[in-house]
């Protein structure tokens, strides 16, 4: 817990309630087990408005694969593009290239147009730079208000990228870091990164002013809350080694916003009060990771 937390005054009963669950929901023992280097692949695609895992189908040109690293629950995605046998590669991490590698012969070896960041990563490193080198892509697609050292291709929000014909809108989200873009693709789907969790959001501890950077998130959360509730979310994080409730690997926004505490509250000092309790401990080494990934 932050010491920056300062108490609002005496809770209601019920109010307490929710800050115990809040709290064994954070530091429950299962959510800090050890990560293992296990991987599923997971392939979807949106038909009709349907989710389908595990079956190639390509009744439209929108293709997402979502790659899970086993318990790491951290989650990395391409986007592909079928009628133009086009790809993007988003959130790609160290010591799992060659789950990128299978997934893109799964496909057909796409050319890979882009390599894109939805941020800075504190709990893991970063293998953008090396697919953007091989892939020869010119640099790493990042927002413009990131402090990353390497060769980027800097994104403004409301930036459009086509990755062949697939339509990918920026959408500038900070918060859970000052450079965080989450990517709207083709109006179908929603890459959140940190921003957005299932059941949660991204943690605001890692660097940085708290309170800035709580109310930033704050003003994330209501611009997302605007988009369209059928819209598919897909986050950088899953399950319970993230403090995540729910096993889920998607959700949909319209959900969210009926069920995501965090999403429910509505004024900025209760946000704050939420986004600076009841946190599990930060990633081992996450200082170093941070500069490790802004060095590239």
């Amino acid at each position: 817990m932050s010491d920056t937390f300062a108490s609002t005054g005496e809770m209601s009963s019920t109010e307490k309630e929710k800050k115990r669950t809040r709290t064994r929901r954070r530091i429950s023992e299962r959510f800090h087990r050890k990560w293992r280097c296990l991987s599923l692949i997971v392939s979807c695609c949106i038909d009709k408005g349907l989710l389908y895992y595990n079956v190639l189908l390509y009744s439209t040109m929108t293709k997402l694969s979502q790659l899970i690293l086993g318990d790491t629950g951290c989650a990395s995605y391409i986007i592909f593009c079928e009628k133009r046998n086009k790809a993007a590669i988003v959130d790609s991490f160290l010591g799992f290239e060659e789950n990128i590698e299978k997934e893109l012969m799964k496909l057909g070896s796409p050319t890979v147009e882009y390599v894109i960041d939805t941020h800075n990563h504190a709990d893991r490193r970063s293998s953008s730079p090396l697919f953007s080198k091989k892939h020869n892509t010119g640099g790493i697609v990042k927002s413009s208000k990131t402090p990353y050292k390497g060769q980027i291709k800097p994104t403004e929000d409301g930036d459009i990228i086509l990755v062949g014909e697939v339509q990918v809108e920026v959408m500038f989200t900070p918060g859970h870091t000052p450079d965080h873009n989450c990517y709207l693709v083709d109006n179908e789907y929603l890459l959140t990164g940190d921003c957005l969790f299932i059941g949660d959001v991204g943690r605001i501890d890692l660097g940085g002013d708290y309170r800035k950077k709580s109310d930033l998130m704050f003003d994330s959360l209501r611009r997302l809350e605007k988009l369209d509730p059928n819209l598919r979310i897909y986050p950088n994080h899953v399950g319970a080694v993230h403090a995540i409730s729910s096993e889920a690997t998607y959700s949909q926004l319209g959900h969210e916003i009926e069920t995501n505490e965090a999403m429910q509250i509505k004024d900025k000092d209760e946000f704050f009060t939420y986004m600076t309790e009841g946190w599990p401990p930060k990633p081992d080494d996450w200082e170093q990771i941070i500069q490790d990934n802004l060095n590239g």
